[in-house]
């Protein structure tokens, strides 16, 4: 049984690292690669909200007792494929795992250009997952 009161703690948490991501959402390339210390707010500010999205996505497969997917980039898949969040947003958001593992575990070079071109164009998804996630709470 899904426990509403945590998903939307965390969906809460979600919106403040968006809402950080924000007030940068307009920084053009030059300016973004130019500066270190707004690239590291972006960069942790991403890392914390993707965390809160697999942490909802783990949350509500192992309450609703679903097989988890053997790799854990398919967690949003499987919301998708389940009706959680829409299937076209499963794909987008998809990436998001590695993207995580790779801002938090430092393995890969980080590219700057793709996290502005995330921070400029795909903020939206974050309100776009809340909103789904809000919605299968009201239908469940």
């Amino acid at each position: 049984m899904l426990d509403n009161s945590v998903i939307l703690a965390r969906l809460a948490r979600l919106d403040e690292y968006v809402y950080r991501l924000k007030r940068f959402e307009t920084i053009e390339l030059n300016s973004y690669l130019d500066d270190y210390d707004i690239q590291a707010v972006v960069e942790r500010n991403l890392q914390l909200a993707i965390q809160v999205c697999i942490d909802i996505a783990n949350y509500i497969i192992a309450r609703k007792k679903m097989t988890f997917p053997a790799e854990q980039d398919n967690i949003f898949i499987l919301l998708g494929r389940e009706g959680i969040i829409p299937q076209d947003l499963s794909v987008r958001v998809k990436g998001m795992v590695n993207l995580r593992n790779i801002l938090v575990h430092d393995y890969a070079e980080i590219d700057a250009k793709r996290v502005h071109g995330l921070l400029i164009n795909r903020l939206k998804d974050f309100s776009l997952f809340s909103s789904a996630v809000v919605s299968f709470l009201e239908k469940n």
